[in-house]
C-alpha cells in the first residue's frame, strides 16, 4: 500500500467529502452478515431457477465473476426482474448489529459531508444503518437502483456516483472512499479519490496486488477514524 499506517495528519481539513462502503466496511467484517445474506442468494436462484444447490450456488459465483454483482448478471443472462429479488435476499435478522455509539461519535467529528455507496439496496441500507444508530450522520445513500444496477467495480457505476454526489475534478480530489473489497477501490483512485482498505483476510491477496491504488488501510473503520481524526 503507498501508506500501510496512517501518517498523523489533519483529515478533516484534507477530505470534504467521505464516501463509505456498507456491507463489511460500516459494521465488522466478522460478523458475518453479509454470509447470510450470500446464503439467502443461492437460495433466491435455486428456487427461482429450480436448480439443485450446487448449481445455483455455481451460477451465483460466476455471475458475480462476469459481472462484479451476482444480481447484474442475472438481470443480463437471465432477464430476472431485480425487485423481488433484492427484496428477498436483503431480508435477514440485524440482530447482532447493537447501537454504536463510539462509531457515531467519530462519524459526528468528521466535517466534511458523508455519504454512503453500496451495492446493496436503500432499505438494505437504512436497516443496517438504523440498527447502528447512525443512520442520520450520512446525507445520502447511492445504492444499486441508483447506478442503474451497474456495480462496483464497473467504471460506469463511479461516474454515475460522482455524479450524484457532485464531484468534480476539483472536489473529486478532495474525497476519500472507504472499502473492504480491495478491487472496489482501483476505479476510485484512478478518479482521483483518495482510498482506504478495510484489512480482512478474505481480499488479502487482491489488495497486495492492487496496492498501488490504496492509499491508507487499518483493521477496522473506528479504529481508522479514531487515528484520522484525533491528531
Amino acid at each position: 500500500m503507498k501508506n500501510n499506517n496512517l501518517i498523523p495528519s489533519n483529515f478533516n481539513n484534507s477530505y470534504d467529502y467521505w464516501v463509505f462502503d456498507l456491507d463489511n466496511t460500516i459494521y465488522d467484517f466478522n460478523l458475518g452478515l453479509f454470509r447470510r445474506i450470500s446464503q439467502r442468494m443461492t437460495d433466491y436462484i435455486k428456487n427461482f431457477f429450480k436448480l439443485s444447490h450446487a448449481d445455483a450456488l455455481n451460477l451465483q459465483k460466476d455471475m458475480y465473476k462476469k459481472y462484479g454483482l451476482t444480481l447484474r448478471g442475472l438481470i443480463i443472462e437471465k432477464n430476472l426482474d431485480p425487485e423481488p429479488f433484492l427484496e428477498y435476499v436483503h431480508n435477514v435478522s440485524f440482530d447482532d448489529l447493537k447501537i454504536d455509539l463510539e462509531l457515531k461519535k467519530l462519524l459526528s467529528e468528521i466535517k466534511g459531508k458523508k455519504s454512503i455507496y453500496t451495492n446493496a439496496s436503500y432499505k438494505h441500507a437504512e436497516n443496517i444503518l438504523t440498527s447502528m444508530g447512525i443512520f442520520e450522520e450520512f446525507e445520502v445513500i447511492f445504492d444499486i437502483k441508483d447506478s442503474n444496477y451497474v456495480a462496483k467495480p464497473d467504471q460506469k457505476s463511479y461516474l454515475i456516483m460522482k455524479e450524484k454526489f457532485g464531484l468534480d475534478d476539483d472536489k473529486i480530489k478532495r474525497s476519500i472512499f472507504f472499502e473492504d473489497t480491495a478491487k472496489n477501490l482501483k476505479p476510485a483512485s484512478e478518479l482521483g479519490m483518495s482510498t482506504v482498505w478495510i484489512e480482512n483476510d478474505f481480499n488479502k491477496d487482491e489488495a497486495n496486488d492492487l496496492k498501488e491504488y490504496i492509499n491508507f488501510t487499518g483493521s477496522d473503520i473506528k479504529s481508522i477514524l479514531n487515528k484520522m481524526l484525533r491528531h
